[in-house]
């Protein structure tokens, strides 16, 4: 087997972290306990998705190991490669999900609209710029800064230790790299990082934001150059996420982003949703779109 990249890394997974294989197929996860005591596997923290891929044989077998290998609970986000064919497990819950995607020509312009290309050369024209990095620590720790910054703005829960951890891993992963957005003033507005999965999907994985009159266009200057980062590595996607704040969905739209169905599946026993009903409202809660 050869070794894994993305989300399915022991890079991304840490020492908690499984994949669960069928001939070249596979599906990642992660092991933990909720309330720390009932144990759980679930997608990777802060991975889009579980990447289940495969053959559609490969992906039955997949399917049949997730119902006898997963312990009490398990919460599974699929991904976009997961055959639409494919059923939950018996007495498993699905949830229907989505993310953004734009497909990516190789020597083409961007497919964004205008309004969304003015706004960077807008940025640029007023003195910022935009630096694109691989295996820079420094660059990293910008996008832990901002995401940090970002999320609590939004009252979120952040957990910047576990994340500051996992970024400095991905640091040294040759398929990730960082785009940031700099103001005249050097003080950086816009930072993203980003992924690029094995069968040439770039992925918008952490990003973040300084308040300021120019954080719009920062933000779009920044993911127009990662975009075209990716396309200059030979990607064919370019994947935004999902969200579930309908304001980023839309602004993930406004870059001529189609919506690209994902599932979410839920194993659970029928009296966790009564015990932990907040817990399992977030759970089952889908993605909308406009």
């Amino acid at each position: 087997m050869k070794a894994r990249s993305g989300f399915g890394s022991p890079t991304w997974l840490g020492e908690r972290g499984i994949v669960i294989e069928a001939g070249s197929g596979g599906i990642a996860l992660f092991q933990s306990r909720l309330k720390k005591v009932l144990p759980l596997a679930c997608t990777p923290p802060w991975a889009l998705h579980s990447d289940v891929h495969g053959s559609r044989e490969e992906q039955q077998q997949l399917r049949s190991l997730l119902g006898k290998q997963t312990p009490l609970l398990a919460v599974v986000d699929l991904g976009p490669r997961a055959l639409g064919c494919l059923a939950p497990p018996t007495g498993w819950v699905e949830v229907l999900r989505h993310t953004r995607q734009t497909r990516l020509l190789p020597g083409r312009e961007l497919p964004c609209p205008n309004t969304r290309l003015k706004q960077e050369k807008r940025f640029l024209r007023e003195g910022g710029s935009v630096h694109i990095a691989s295996g820079n620590p420094e660059a990293w720790a910008e996008v832990a800064r901002l995401h940090k910054a970002a999320r609590t703005r939004k009252g979120l829960a952040h957990h910047a230790a576990r994340l500051e951890e996992l970024l400095q891993r991905l640091a040294s992963a040759p398929w990730c790299f960082t785009s940031l957005a700099v103001g005249p003033d050097g003080s950086c507005l816009a930072s993203g990082g980003f992924v690029v999965l094995e069968h040439g999907t770039c992925v918008y994985s952490f990003g973040g934001q300084q308040r300021s009159s120019a954080s719009g266009r920062a933000s779009v200057a920044m993911l127009l150059a990662a975009m075209r980062h990716a396309q200059e590595l030979g990607c064919e996607r370019f994947d935004f996420g999902g969200s579930q704040d309908p304001g980023v969905d839309q602004f993930y739209a406004e870059f001529g982003a189609d919506v690209v169905p994902m599932r979410r599946w839920i194993k659970a026993p029928w009296w966790f949703p009564w015990m932990f009903r907040s817990t399992w409202r977030v759970w089952t809660r889908p993605t909308r779109h406009s």
